[in-house]
């Protein structure tokens, strides 16, 4: 199926739709801008690792790690996905209308991800940057360790070390306002709360980091 992509993309022909994908792993994988590709059917693991500024859209359930260090572009998931959900990633969008399992967001340098559903445990550990938004649960551990970034909670959540809990400010709310609006999710901002890490550099201690 990567080699029909890439086919159509070296024609010109980057609005792709693909039916049945059976599954497979590694679909759609490195990507470059233009590329539009509609995926019909469940797909495996890493699909859509790499982008690098494609649109993406999967009619269905998603494997492990989609969107594995992708750095530019967008992946729908109409169904629901499992764990990994954008890690590493650099920057770009991952909607998933549905659940997703353990890790979303882990080691997240500036990406944005949504979870229209709940999540599982672990969910931003270590990230960096870029925003993890889930309008239901969040899991054990929830923003464990985490050095930047911020993770917006709708539902219930049990934070991890280094994770603080804080008020949604204007900008916050104008922030997941604008994403709800062009996605099409029924969330109000006002329901969410916000987790961000407590203290600057964790790794190194109170003692470390003055000296």
């Amino acid at each position: 199926m990567n080699n029909e992509i890439k086919k159509a993309i070296s024609e010109d022909k980057k609005n792709l739709i693909l039916e049945n994908p059976g599954k497979l792993n590694s679909i759609a994988v490195g990507l470059g801008p233009g590329a539009e590709i509609t995926l019909n059917g469940d797909v495996g693991d890493f699909v859509a690792a790499l982008n690098n500024g494609a649109s993406i859209e999967i009619q269905g359930n998603v494997g492990r790690y989609v969107g594995d260090n992708m750095t530019s572009g967008e992946i729908i998931v109409r169904g629901s996905a499992e764990e990994g959900v954008g890690f590493g990633t650099y920057n770009g969008t991952i909607v998933v209308y549905g659940d997703a399992g353990d890790a979303v967001g882990q080691l997240n340098k500036g990406g944005i991800l949504v979870i229209n559903g709940n999540m599982g445990k672990l969910a931003g550990l270590y990230m960096l940057s870029g925003d993890i938004i889930v309008t239901g649960d969040a899991g054990e551990d929830t923003g464990d360790w985490m050095i930047g970034g911020n993770i917006y909670v709708a539902g219930n959540y049990q934070t991890g070390t280094n994770a603080a809990v804080r008020e949604l400010d204007a900008k916050d709310k104008d922030k997941l306002s604008s994403i709800f609006k062009k996605y099409d999710i029924a969330a109000q901002a006002e329901d969410f709360i916000k987790i961000g890490p407590e203290e600057l550099r964790p790794f190194y201690g109170k003692e470390e980091a003055s000296k």
